[in-house]
């Protein structure tokens, strides 16, 4: 039998943000370089929304176990 795959660690949420940020400025960069190229300009910009879509739900989802409250263990009787 196969072992399931190991679950890879969790980005932290700071790091997510610093990269989302940094691959945005790389997108907007190349957006600003074919300026007028109708082709061009709204592939990259349709690229920068889905990078953008996609980033912020993973984001959210982060941000929804960092910020989750953890349970609380029930010690039975004695």
């Amino acid at each position: 039998m196969q072992k399931p795959p190991c679950p890879t660690p969790r980005e932290s949420t700071g790091a997510m943000v610093r990269n989302i940020g940094r691959e945005l400025a790389e997108i907007e960069q190349a957006i600003g370089r074919c300026r007028g190229d109708r082709v061009a300009e709204h592939k990259l910009t349709g690229s920068w929304m889905v990078h953008l879509l996609i980033s912020s739900t993973e984001l959210l989802h982060n941000l929804l176990i960092d910020t989750a409250k953890r349970p609380q263990r029930i010690n039975g009787p004695g």
